[in-house]
């Protein structure tokens, strides 16, 4: 399709994070959205009024049937997010999945291959890597040299999950997946490619494992940590990455401005900038880079995540909370805490 054209974007999943999503589309000159499509007939009918949509379909199918788009965003839930974005890939549509590409790796691993047989252009929503705070402060950190060291917190308090009624029990226990991710991700968008995970695992409060530590060898030959308790009352997702002469670190979010200190220099800051001030920050980054591979019909290119990638990133998360021995997707996690 022409550079120039704006990619007429079908939104499936119309609740929650598409109401962030669905403002940035719209704000992008590289998009317009043409269909909006959930089982939900009052949710896609309201999100339509909401957002001036006129096109509503309440299936899959019959918004394939229709099929004028040219690209999907997948914003279902967890659970279903996996079996919507298969559709999608086998039919060949450019597609946008929200994290996380399944709720277990196995999931992820055969959209990869789907998107592999077909050839056709995918992306995962891991958007802290789209914070224009970070990207900058990367940047600037590797003009100092190569990263030798990433420490990365994704300390939750999860136990409310449990309780609430709009999160399956799968789904609270497998909170590093559904939502740790975008903290845990940044250990190799920072570090690149793992070597070898070495964790421990501690139950503390939950029926599952809810603290995790592990130290993690790069095959760059750098060092990384990974940290997440998932009893922390007061949690949260920071970093802090190292070269040799210089530290960039985030600030208590990761929305906040992170700074780059370096021996005997002022510490600089980066602030979240452009559309991340007024819009979800990292949407209009992370839909830019879709957009534009779908304009090209080339891949899309780092720091957006293939499904490949998002593998990888899958495989780290079970080598570091040792998943597949407590919640294997063959039995997975039923029972409430006491």
């Amino acid at each position: 399709m022409s550079v120039e054209a704006p990619v007429r974007c079908a939104v499936v999943g119309t609740k929650n994070i598409a109401g962030k999503h669905i403002p940035v589309l719209q704000a992008l000159p590289e998009s317009t959205i043409v269909a909006l499509c959930d089982i939900d007939a009052q949710a896609v009918s309201t999100a339509a009024h909401q957002f001036g949509v006129d096109k509503t379909f309440t299936s899959v199918e019959s918004l394939q049937a229709w099929g004028e788009y040219d690209a999907v965003y997948v914003l279902v839930s967890v659970l279903a997010v996996a079996d919507i974005a298969e559709l999608f890939l086998r039919a060949g549509t450019p597609t946008f999945i929200e994290k996380p590409p399944g709720l277990y790796t196995v999931d992820t691993e055969r959209l990869a291959a789907v998107a592999n047989e077909t050839g056709t252009i995918a992306t995962v929503g891991l958007n802290r890597r789209f914070y224009s705070n970070t990207m900058a402060g990367r940047d600037a950190l590797l003009e100092t040299g190569e990263v030798v060291s990433v420490t990365v917190h994704a300390d939750e308090d999860v136990g409310p999950k449990w309780d609430d009624p709009r999160f399956p029990p799968e789904v609270a226990a497998r909170w590093v997946y559904a939502n740790s991710i975008h903290a845990l991700d940044l250990i190799r968008y920072f570090g690149g490619d793992i070597a070898k995970v070495s964790s421990v695992q501690r139950k503390i409060g939950l029926p599952v494992p809810d603290s995790f530590s592990a130290i993690i060898d790069f095959e760059s030959g750098a060092i990384g940590r990974a940290i997440a308790d998932h009893f922390a009352q007061r949690g949260g997702h920071r970093y802090q990455v190292r070269t040799a002469t210089a530290t960039l670190t985030s600030g208590h979010t990761l929305e906040d401005s992170c700074t780059l200190t370096r021996r005997n220099r002022e510490p600089v800051q980066f602030s979240l900038t452009g559309l991340d001030r007024r819009l979800k920050p990292g949407f209009p980054g992370e839909s830019k880079a879709f957009l534009h591979a779908v304009q090209t019909g080339n891949p899309v290119e780092f720091p957006s995540p293939t499904l490949v990638d998002a593998v990888k990133t899958m495989q780290m998360l079970d080598a570091i909370t040792g998943a597949n021995e407590w919640s294997p997707k063959s039995n997975p996690v039923s029972q409430q805490p006491s």
